[in-house]
């Protein structure tokens, strides 16, 4: 059944009103009718099972017949800090897959090698397409509640996080992978394990003033193996790491 994020302030209390692009995709992309049934969320956690009217009409209408509580959000909360890359088309499929996975907020980061200089200009444009791609990731994996995407940071900005819980992806690091540092993590009675941050770097990886401030600041360096990962590569990993070693793949 065809999904769809609506604002909050649009679900009234027997119905829903939906936004131009949605009314759009419903009349003429996915050509629905009167009496077909759409599911609707708002990030309230709370899923809702509408039928559609006036399709035909200037303004469709969707009336509630069921709300539901929905739990299919993850119980470990991953901030994925993700360094923009060169390419639009990866960054965006990190952002895709990593919603699906259950990431709740995403950093995009700016480090020392990041090849694609943000244009100040621009940001306001590549935020909306940011969020298109979260919101219908959201849509298609049956999230309740979209992940948050955060204003872009420079790497010298990442102070005052949580050192216990801040693990950053560096393939130079010889002594602590990833499985070993989420069992020590796991192993100490002292941290409330609810949340996770994941600090991932562009194309040509961290430099090594980067790397000290990381671990002069507690964050965790960690390595994914033997063999180097692409950035986009890296980022899904650890998140799909993390998430399995928390339980977070059941059903």
């Amino acid at each position: 059944m065809h999904r769809f994020y609506v604002e909050k302030n649009r679900i009234e209390k027997k119905g829903v009103i939906f936004e131009q692009d949605i009314e759009h995709q419903i009349r003429n992309v996915l050509r629905l009718i009167d009496s077909n049934k759409v599911i609707v969320f708002d990030n309230s956690g709370y899923e809702y099972l509408v039928e559609l009217r006036n399709v035909n009409s200037k303004k469709i209408y969707g009336e509630i017949i069921e709300k539901t509580k929905k739990d299919s959000e993850a119980l470990m909360k991953i901030s994925l800090y993700q360094s923009v890359l060169k390419s639009k088309e990866r960054f965006e499929y990190i952002l895709q897959k990593c919603t699906e996975l259950g990431v709740v907020k995403f950093v995009p980061l700016i480090t020392s090698r990041t090849i694609s200089k943000i244009n100040k200009s621009l940001i306001a444009s590549k935020r909306l397409r940011w969020q298109k791609v979260i919101k219908e990731a959201g849509e298609q994996s049956g999230r309740v509640v979209l992940p948050e995407l955060s204003e872009i940071k420079y790497f010298n900005q990442l102070c005052g996080m949580d050192k216990d819980l801040t693990i950053i992806l560096w393939e130079e690091e010889e002594v602590q992978d990833i499985k070993n540092q989420l069992s020590l993590i796991s192993n100490d009675a002292s941290i409330n394990i609810s949340r996770m941050n994941i600090i991932v770097g562009p194309e040509g990886g961290f430099d090594k003033n980067e790397i000290q401030y990381a671990k002069d600041t507690g964050m965790k360096p960690v390595s994914l193996g033997k063999r180097i990962l692409r950035s986009d590569t890296a980022g899904i990993a650890a998140v799909s790491c993390v998430m399995y070693e928390y339980g977070q793949f059941v059903p």
